[in-house]
């Protein structure tokens, strides 16, 4: 079983992984020593200048702790059976996935499409305000990282703009209120590999970004952009260059694929990182491999280093460290505690101290524990590469004070190989088992206690992620299209309705003029489709109370058409 490590940064550490510029620049970044917070946390989902609607969705996780928590009680156990259609709107076409999760900013409700395509829709009526189209090249990248497949996982909104990044390495600027681009800035080199498919993130008048791409041998990144320009303020990647500390030719890792979220009392910017790579075979890279599968802190405004914590050193399952981090402030022993909390591709939840990185609780294994080093004749690795926590977020509610996972149960075979296909850049060969039956789970834990509240076993993989809201719901989707409500506190179901295609993608609550509404996009992911767990194609869903009769969506291809 792997162990968890915590630790914790100081001056003295030599180890220069950082730069700002290119590539190849050598200047590191210095990691700093953690000092004190700043000042009590707000529940406010804004920062200093920052105004948001109660009402809106602002931010992909709504507040700066990107809690996925919605302040809305119009829709509760009593009301939720009058639960229909607001409206919809099914992209057919070319759209073969759907991964985005939309934000709602002034009753605008902007979401993307797989091909980088942006619409802004009236939020209440679902009439579209805009559409943009970016000029994208789709050839450059292999993306074994996304099964070949793109998609798109969001904008960012912030000053007037919408935020993109496309999927051949651009981040565009986008004027919010027409859909005219603004500017377009290079943030990667697709010839390298590197291909870009995350939400951005934004604050203080900066653009947060990171990058797909391990098993092509990129380096990890994140960077920091002007949003008024789109100039490059800072760059901190993730690994070393070649020929420098654990790094050989032919090694990489540490992509950042989520938006990172934004400690805004501490001053830090946190994130998960990739598994190194190749990920199987682990010769070539001797040592734990920093800082890959590893929540890290750096300062916002500087992207100096404070903390890292490491989930799975030297890494040989693909354990990624991939769903967004969810900062709150707990009730643990008679204190207030601000912690950081992460799910992990190898199936823990890790509960740590948001200033210093330190585990507050034992690490919490969600999924089954069953791996060792993979060999040449090949074992059976459970959680697998696509088990455990996915990309998905995870929802916190701040009156229950849990956090809301969903994961999956799938092991794999995991075999060392000098196989060159696409596969082969693994270091090996994944496997699926022909007596393979994987399922889902979704389950609430006790931040104070760092314990299960409950636990649910779904009928499918669950990959989507969820939303808490006030009235004490917690909504998902699972890779059927069905949309559940249970509840928070009993993890009791208390409604269920299918929308037709795979949910892959968290859904979002908003209000507009006083009348709540839960939105959803749907239509599967590549892991989805690869899979066949489930209908695929991509739609925007937004129900509300006396809607119409909800009619489940469309597929634009069959699962087994790729």
């Amino acid at each position: 079983m792997l162990k968890p490590a915590a630790l914790l940064i100081t001056a003295a550490l030599t180890l220069s992984l950082a730069a700002c510029g290119g590539d190849d620049s050598d200047t590191p970044s210095t990691p700093s020593t953690p000092t004190a917070a700043a000042s009590p946390a707000t529940t406010n989902p804004t920062a200093p200048d920052e105004q948001f609607s109660e009402d809106d969705w602002p931010l992909t996780g709504r507040t700066r702790e990107n809690q996925r928590y919605a302040t809305q009680t119009e829709i509760d156990k009593d009301s939720i059976s009058r639960l229909g259609m607001a409206w919809s709107n099914n992209f057919g076409g070319d759209q073969y996935l759907q991964t985005a999760l939309p934000v709602v900013v002034d009753g605008v409700l902007y979401v993307t499409t797989s091909t980088n395509e942006v619409y802004a829709f009236d939020a209440a009526t679902g009439e579209t305000k805009w559409k943009y189209t970016p000029q994208v090249d789709f050839t450059l990248s292999t993306g074994v990282g996304g099964y070949g497949v793109v998609n798109n996982r969001g904008v960012a909104v912030a000053d007037g703009k919408v935020y993109l990044l496309t999927y051949d390495g651009t981040l565009k600027g986008i004027s919010a209120n027409t859909g005219e681009e603004l500017f377009s800035s290079r943030v990667l080199d697709p010839a390298t590999g590197a291909y870009e498919n995350m939400q951005p993130q934004v604050y203080d008048g900066k653009v947060y970004v990171g990058s797909s791409g391990s098993d092509q041998g990129v380096r990890g990144f994140v960077a920091a952009y002007d949003g008024k320009t789109g100039k490059q303020v800072w760059r901190w990647y993730t690994i070393p260059k070649v020929g420098q500390g654990w790094r050989a030719k032919g090694t990489a890792g540490g992509t950042v694929y989520m938006a990172p979220t934004i400690d805004t009392q501490n001053g830090n910017v946190v994130f998960g990182t990739a598994s190194s790579a190749p990920t199987i075979d682990g010769s070539k890279r001797p040592g734990p491999n920093l800082y890959t599968a590893s929540v890290v802190a750096l300062k916002a405004d500087t992207g100096k280093l404070v903390w890292y914590h490491q989930e799975s050193p030297h890494d040989l399952w693909g354990y990624d460290a991939a769903s967004p981090v969810i900062l709150a402030d707990v009730d643990i022993d008679g204190q207030t505690r601000r912690i950081a909390t992460q799910t992990g591709k190898n199936g823990f939840l890790y509960m740590l101290d948001a200033q210093t990185g330190e585990e507050v609780h034992p690490a919490l294994a969600f999924s089954k524990q069953a791996h060792s080093k993979p060999t040449r004749k090949g074992s059976l690795q459970c959680p697998g590469p696509i088990g455990g926590s996915q990309l998905d977020p995870k929802a916190y509610s701040p009156r229950t004070q849990a956090e809301y996972i969903t994961s999956i149960e799938f092991c794999f075979l995991l075999q060392v190989s000098d196989d060159k296909t696409a596969e082969g850049s693994y270091g090996g060969k994944r496997v699926v088992p022909s007596d393979a039956t994987p399922f889902g789970r979704f389950d609430a834990v006790d931040l104070k206690t760092g314990r299960f509240l409950w636990r649910k076993k779904m009928p499918t993989p669950m990959a989507g992620g969820a939303v808490a809201t006030a009235s004490d719901l917690v909504f998902t989707i699972d890779q059927k299209g069905v949309m559940y409500a249970f509840d928070a506190r009993s993890g009791d179901e208390v409604w269920k309705a299918n929308l037709g295609l795979a949910g892959a993608a968290a859904p979002i609550v908003y209000a507009v003029d006083g009348k709540e509404y839960v939105a959803a996009a749907i239509g599967g992911s590549a892991l989805t489709s690869s899979n066949k767990f489930g209908p695929v194609g991509s739609a925007i869903v937004v129900l509300t109370l006396d809607g119409k009769k909800i009619v489940p969506q469309k597929p634009t291809a069959a699962p087994d058409e790729e």
